[in-house]
């Protein structure tokens, strides 16, 4: 059986190879997504996932992570990632090293949170702040 661990990086790789369409089905129907930067609460659902990844990645003509550590942490696993978008028509390019936490249930993420603080990730998720260190990336 797959560990939520090995799930996760097939999402990134998928979500590097193919975009939002290669992420989404990776995730619940009635996944929840809260990021403390964003108008609403959270939003639920795989349409609402949908739409936020796009709002989230517009202006960008190509986004992929780049370097990753994944930590398990019970149902959930912490994710620490350096992601990189090239904006579209002479943008800036940006490079964003920040956290997310994802919640697995029957191999499906039923809860994702987004960070830009890699110890608070850590610390949420029980695990040790230092980890954030030590990261690779």
């Amino acid at each position: 059986m797959e560990t939520n661990v090995q799930i996760l990086e097939r999402l990134l790789d998928d979500f590097n190879q193919k975009g939002i369409e290669g992420a989404l089905p990776y995730f619940d129907e009635d996944v929840e997504v809260y990021d403390p930067d964003l108008p609403e609460d959270s939003y639920r659902g795989r349409e609402a996932l949908d739409y936020l990844l796009r709002q989230m990645l517009s202006g960008a003509e190509r986004t992929r992570v780049l370097g990753f550590d994944l930590l398990p942490a019970g149902d959930r696993v912490v994710a620490l990632l350096r992601t990189y978008s090239r904006g579209e028509g002479g943008a800036p390019e940006v490079e964003v090293w920040d956290a997310h936490t994802m919640t697995f249930r029957n191999g499906k993420i039923t809860y994702w949170r987004l960070y830009l603080d890699r110890v608070e990730a850590l610390t949420d998720a029980g695990l040790d702040p230092e980890l954030a260190q030590h990261a690779k990336t």
